[in-house]
């Protein structure tokens, strides 16, 4: 199978996003010696203030990463969603060499770093499954200690309002719903088949599952694309899985640790999805 990736960076951090190329390169590479990638290509969006100089990140990202990729350094910022659309529909869906059926992207943070055998086990699965939609990762912090589920529950405003004002987590009523909202009242190390939602870090997803909801919606600019693509899917038949053995680790999320810019952007975006997919006020 062959994979397109779309990693779309605001922040040109160096360090990070080289630490994220390694570890995916690794990942690419142990897929490919399983027989599941026949080919794979890098899209790496830059849509930050800052413009880059090609000539100097080309040889960092080249030592970094050792299979095919595209820079594009001066992307308009149209949010996370919004960027990533600007690679899905001007160059992979307008690619008439790719066969849909042979073919899936991989929408991945530039803060993430794929462990070793993640992409060959996600590839497995929509492999073995035509309406296999989105696969859910397991998230581990850069230490690889702390782990969130890459799958959640439909939220409801209650468990996003404490996760948003993490004092409320005191109270066990919210942390009750929390647990439900992250499924951990059920063991975190199974396979999960049939989740409504899966974190935003890591979309694995085939082809056409991409290409039959065209992307991301672009009425969220950040939070809750993620959310409403999943969303979408399952709403036409796509069966997304949470496969723990699919592990990633992740050094950002946390939207209550963020500045108050992006919790305006959280609870707008949180009004947009609710709007459309359905209200919940309590019960996840």
């Amino acid at each position: 199978m062959k994979l397109i990736i779309s990693v779309v960076v605001y922040d040109w951090e160096p360090d990070v996003l080289l630490s994220c190329l390694r570890a995916l390169s690794s990942s690419l590479d142990v897929a490919d010696a399983r027989g599941e990638l026949a080919s794979a290509e890098l899209w790496l969006s830059h849509n930050g203030p800052v413009d880059l100089n090609e000539g100097e990140c080309k040889p960092l990202i080249q030592g970094a990463f050792s299979w095919p990729y595209r820079l594009l350094p001066q992307q308009p910022n149209l949010g996370y969603g919004g960027t990533n659309n600007l690679v899905l529909r001007n160059h992979v869906f307008a690619d008439k060499n790719l066969v849909p059926a042979d073919t899936a992207i991989l929408v991945l943070n530039p803060d993430v770093w794929p462990e070793p055998e993640a992409i060959a086990i996600a590839l497995a699965h929509i492999r073995s499954n035509p309406r296999s939609g989105l696969v859910c990762s397991r998230i581990l912090d850069p230490a690889g200690q702390k782990d969130t589920p890459g799958h959640k529950r439909y939220p409801s405003l209650a468990v996003l309002t404490a996760r948003l004002l993490t004092p409320l987590m005191r109270l066990a009523a919210f942390r009750h719903l929390n647990e439900r909202y992250e499924y951990r009242d059920t063991s975190l190390g199974r396979i999960v088949k049939g989740v409504e939602i899966c974190s935003g870090c890591f979309l694995l997803a085939r082809y056409d599952y991409w290409q039959t909801l065209n992307g991301f919606d672009e009425g969220y600019f950040m939070y809750f694309e993620d959310f409403d693509v999943a969303l979408r899917g399952v709403k036409q038949g796509w069966t997304h899985v949470y496969d723990p053995s699919v592990r990633i680790l992740h050094a950002g999320g946390g939207t209550g640790q963020k500045s108050w810019q992006h919790r305006r952007w959280f609870v707008r975006s949180a009004w947009t999805f609710f709007s459309r997919h359905g209200w919940r006020i309590w019960r996840v």
